[in-house]
Parts: structure tokens; sequence; C-alpha cells
């Protein structure tokens, strides 16, 4: 029982000390994970902002939004990835995402403020 004891303490040590190491990471898989996690954040932080922004549209400017979003996702993909080499550039996908979730508060804010403008969420 004690060695058991001892790996699963070895095993959350182990989980511990990579949770910071995305300072510098040890090696390739450490880097990619890292860049995924950042990935997933922005990812997160743009749906938050898409259903805030939501709730301040009418019909017709949440079927816009919603067309918007699905060029910008289409755009996003085309230019962050390679087909021919089946790569996904997590980098660009993080930069495009964090781009949009800008553009998105934008929008929020324009809505708070003045409105929300149509032809803003094209």
């Amino acid at each position: 029982m004690k060695k058991w004891s001892m790996i699963c303490l070895l095993g959350l040590w182990t989980t511990m000390s990579y949770a910071g190491s995305c300072e510098n990471p040890r090696n390739t898989y450490d880097d990619i994970y890292c860049t995924n996690k950042v990935f997933e954040s922005a990812d997160r932080d743009l749906n938050k902002s898409y259903g805030e922004l939501r709730k301040y549209l009418n019909s017709e400017q949440k079927t816009i939004l919603k067309r918007s979003q699905i060029a910008w996702i289409k755009s996003r993909d085309e230019s962050c990835s390679s087909e021919e080499r089946g790569t996904v550039y997590v980098n660009c996908n993080t930069q495009k995402t964090i781009e949009r979730n800008f553009w998105l508060g934008e929008r929020i804010r324009e809505c708070k403020t003045i409105g929300c403008k149509t032809n803003s969420l094209r």
C-alpha cells in the first residue's frame, strides 16, 4: 500500500510542478500544451463575448451576427491552417481569436452606449 501511495504522490507532484512550466517549456510537447491552453482561454472568452452581444440584439441582428461569425470562422480556419500539410497554426488561431474578441467587445460597448448598429455586425 505504501508503494501505491508513493506513486500517487509522485504523480500529483509531477502534475503540480508541470502547471508552472509554461514560462519555460521543457520541450516541444510542453510548448504545444501551453500554446493550446492560451488558445482555449481565448476561445472561451470569445464565446462569452458572443453570447453577451447576442443579449442586446434583435432577431434580425442575431441572424446577421451569426452569419458574420460563421464567415469569420471560415476565414480564420483558412488562413491559420494548411490543408495539404494537415497543419493547424495555433498561434495564428489564437491571435485571430483575440482580435475577433476585441471586435465583439467593441460591438458590446456600442450597444451599451448608442445602441446596436446593424451595419456594424457584418
